[in-house]
């Protein structure tokens, strides 16, 4: 998978070449909107879409109370 440089820096802890953008797209989600800056959630949208990641943010146990009223808001 290929992720811009400020993306790499949020998944340190794991072999990106393993990582599937469809196969993983809930942990993907969940690290960017809740770890992510503005690049980083831009490219987020740009890959997934508002709805998606909506949906995905408001499941997710491993989202910050902040990070879902923010994806409740937009």
């Amino acid at each position: 998978m290929r992720l811009t440089q400020s993306l790499k820096n949020l998944f340190w802890d794991i072999d990106l070449k393993e990582l599937d953008e469809k196969k993983h797209a809930d942990f993907l989600v969940v690290r960017i909107a809740d770890k992510g800056g503005l690049e980083e959630v831009s490219w987020l949208k740009k890959k997934f879409g508002k709805n998606k990641i909506k949906q995905i943010v408001r499941n997710s146990r491993n989202v910050s109370a902040k990070t879902k009223n923010f994806w409740q808001v937009i």
